[in-house]
């Protein structure tokens, strides 16, 4: 009778001591698991801000620097580049007496967009942002010069290609200059206005702001628009570049 209790004993020992090595497997690889889920997507989107960083200088090259193209090539890690929602801008001029003196229009300019897991980097008038559902962030400013003796603005309109290439590939991004063109020059310009429309609204105020425009957004946070201001502007300069972009 004491020889059956104690093989009792040793069996229900070992079943629970193989119950308690699978329950910490299982933990280990399930936690494990998430974290390295956690990292390889965190890593995914560093890579993709860092490449952005490359295509945003190589179009720089292009308006800047006189280059006729450029290419960057982006690799994908179960992500999609292609074209994004556009921004809408619209730069306008005012005298002393309140009397317009010069206005662009409402300029639509294309969007390149990496999209992965919710989170977007996107190239847009310039400027490179990343937007996810709780905001957005300016990952390299549009090279604007906003100074009361002097503002110069680039306007950099794209005419992105309608295809979205998803999956896990290097894609290239070629940018090939098509015009630019000194479109504004104006002087004296007592009050310079600048409207945007855009997703990542945020991101472009606190750049405006950190440059000294009065910036306001007439729909609250959340909305997508943004308006501008500086006052007693000595000279206004508008360039604008109009660039193709194709994915191969």
């Amino acid at each position: 009778m004491f020889r059956d209790r104690r093989g009792v004993s040793e069996t229900v020992g070992f079943v629970l001591v193989f119950s308690l090595v699978l329950l910490t497997v299982g933990t280990v690889l399930t936690v494990g698991y998430a974290g390295l889920q956690d990292a390889r997507d965190a890593e995914r989107v560093n890579n993709a801000e860092r490449a952005f960083d490359v295509l945003a200088n190589n179009i720089e090259d292009i308006t800047a620097r006189g280059a006729p193209s450029r290419g960057t090539e982006i690799r994908l890690a179960e992500a999609s580049i292609g074209p994004g929602e556009p921004v809408t801008m619209n730069i306008s001029g005012f005298a002393a007496d309140g009397s317009r003196q010069f206005s662009t229009g409402n300029n639509t300019l294309d969007t390149i967009e990496y999209e992965a897991d919710g989170t977007k980097i996107r190239y847009a008038g310039g400027a490179v942002t990343r937007v996810q559902s709780d905001g957005s962030t300016l990952l390299g400013d549009p090279n604007y010069r906003l100074a009361n003796d002097s503002v110069i603005i680039p306007v950099v309109e794209l005419t992105v290609q309608e295809r979205t290439i998803a999956g896990s590939r290097t894609v290239l991004v070629r940018a090939d200059r098509t015009l630019n063109d000194v479109e504004i020059d104006q002087t004296d310009v007592d009050r310079l206005t600048l409207n945007l429309t855009t997703p990542a609204a945020g991101a472009w105020q606190t750049y405006f702001e950190g440059e000294g425009m009065d910036c306001n957004r007439p729909d609250g946070d959340d909305g997508s628009r943004l308006t501008c201001e500086v006052e007693n502007v000595d000279r206004v300069q508008l360039v604008r570049f109009t660039i193709d972009v194709t994915f191969d």
